[in-house]
């Protein structure tokens, strides 16, 4: 297992980490599920100690993830090795009733949800917490970050961070505010949009970057076609047949990256996103052991050439604008 900074923290962090969402299972809110179906719990503990037992010691997490069942089952999954496994959660969504997910950053919120989170984690200090999905200008309030420093203080939390999904606008905001310490975004193959801007601005302030969704919710595994319908309590059966048909036509479009199918695509996903030296951690989620298995599989693999990192750029560029150069 190889280690990377993450930032000015002091931690040390494997390149490769995992995240929790799909181990947290699926509520539904309006009617509609927020998760990637059921998982036993025995079964997301069984891929936490895997993961430790190989030398993965960064996981993700959030209090969303089955409202709170991820943090436990990671909590219980750590419980044997706390001092070896450094720990990330979010905070900032909460349910409205069963209809809606509303924002919540205020001081009050934060505060309370750390330390609901700590406890369900099982943790003295959470490692990392991060204010969770933040698009719009202004939202990243002086309160919140206010909230984040007297956590820190009270050594509540060891790092203060945000997770801004795809938005990589808004990852330059929270970046030129100079009050975080971890900035967590979407980058893969079919999502570049963290613009070589924000890496840049990431190495400047000296700010660790965690890569969520390196898989591109699944898609990159290469299983789905035009056809495939998601199950009920999957997330993704939200999807229109556009929206699935248009990312399974970009996955098509990486087939050279398989090398004539003796390089399964999620290797090359890994290989594409650690790429980038600035990159400190990719996080894809997991659901099984076996996946977790695949995941180490992918870190260890060939990195790709500069033809087919160019090739892959040049595709992002097309789909998305901008895509940060190799370092």
């Amino acid at each position: 297992m190889k280690y990377r900074p993450l930032g000015a923290t002091g931690i040390e962090v494997s390149e490769i980490g995992l995240g929790t969402w799909p181990a947290g299972g699926s509520i539904h809110l309006a009617g509609a599920p927020t998760g990637y179906g059921t998982v036993p719990e025995t079964e997301a503990i069984r891929g936490i100690h895997r993961a430790l037992e190989e030398g993965v010691n960064f996981f993700d997490t959030s209090d969303t993830y089955g409202l709170g069942r991820a943090e436990r089952l990671l909590g219980q999954g750590i419980a044997a090795r706390r001092g070896q496994a450094i720990v990330a959660t979010k905070a900032g969504w909460v349910p409205d009733g069963a209809e809606r997910w509303v924002k919540d950053l205020s001081a009050d919120h934060l505060r309370a949800a750390a330390l609901r989170s700590r406890a369900r984690l099982g943790v003295e200090r959470i490692d990392v917490f991060q204010l969770h999905a933040i698009p719009e200008p202004g939202a990243e309030s002086d309160e919140a970050f206010d909230a984040l420093e007297e956590l820190k203080t009270r050594g509540i939390i060891r790092a203060a961070g945000a997770s801004v999904g795809a938005d990589a606008a808004a990852g330059l905001r929270l970046l030129e505010s100079g009050r975080i310490d971890v900035l967590q975004a979407s980058f893969n193959l079919l999502q570049q949009g963290a613009s070589a801007e924000l890496f840049e601005a990431c190495r400047k302030k000296k700010v660790g970057f965690i890569s969520s969704i390196p898989f591109a919710y699944g898609f990159l595994s290469g299983r789905y076609t035009r056809n495939t319908v998601f199950s009920k309590d999957d997330w993704r059966s939200r999807l229109t047949r556009e929206e699935v048909a248009a990312r399974v036509g970009r996955v098509e479009e990486l087939r050279f990256l398989t090398a004539d199918g003796t390089r399964p695509l999620i290797h090359a996903a890994i290989q594409f996103v650690l790429g980038h030296a600035q990159i400190s951690t990719a996080i894809p989620g997991f659901r099984s052991v076996e996946q977790v298995d695949g995941i180490l599989e992918a870190m260890e693999a060939p990195p790709l050439s500069d033809i087919e990192f160019a090739r892959a750029r040049e595709l992002g560029k097309i789909w998305q604008g901008t895509v940060p150069a190799r370092t």
